[in-house]
């Protein structure tokens, strides 16, 4: 049974991983540097991403570095100020190594690592690892969707949907 819900579970947060990716891939460079919205939602997701994948639960840390601000940019979506703007080849990178990060992780856990508690005392959040690989999936997803809303808007064209990771 562990085996069908790691693979279960990967196919599907690596589906939604993808559909991340597929948004992110297909905003044109023009407007990457104008639309700062899409960029300030693609690195969010990416930053926090990485963050939920990281058991037990750390720092928040990124390879692509950011100011914890109350001067939230206008575009910014929350307190997670990046230090610059990152290109969109730079949030893809990232978004790769935590695609292998999630599905290495997802294919080392036992019945127990999914049981344990994962535990934030910053912002009081406590769930079981498999409930915060769930929580972190359910994420990604709603960022994917906004993303493709802003590229149907802009472009008039958005990628298709990814049943199961490729």
């Amino acid at each position: 049974m562990i085996q069908t819900i790691r693979e279960s579970l990967w196919r599907q947060f690596g589906g939604s991983i993808d559909m991340l990716t597929n948004a992110i891939a297909a905003y044109p460079e023009t407007l990457w540097n104008e639309q700062k919205k899409f960029f300030y939602i693609s690195y969010h997701v990416a930053v926090f991403l990485d963050y939920y994948l990281t058991i037990p639960a750390g720092p928040l840390t990124s390879p692509l570095s950011f100011t914890l601000s109350d001067d939230i940019p206008e575009e910014g979506i929350d307190d997670l100020v990046p230090d610059r703007l990152y290109s969109k080849e730079e949030i893809l990178a990232y978004l790769q190594i935590s695609r292998k990060k999630c599905h290495d992780l997802i294919f080392q856990m036992t019945e127990d690592d999914f049981a344990q508690l994962w535990v934030e005392t910053e912002s009081n959040k406590v769930m079981p690892v498999l409930e915060l690989f769930l929580y972190n999936m359910r994420h990604v997803q709603h960022h994917a969707a906004q993303l493709n809303m802003i590229l149907r808007k802009d472009t008039g064209n958005a990628p298709r949907w990814v049943r199961a990771a490729r």
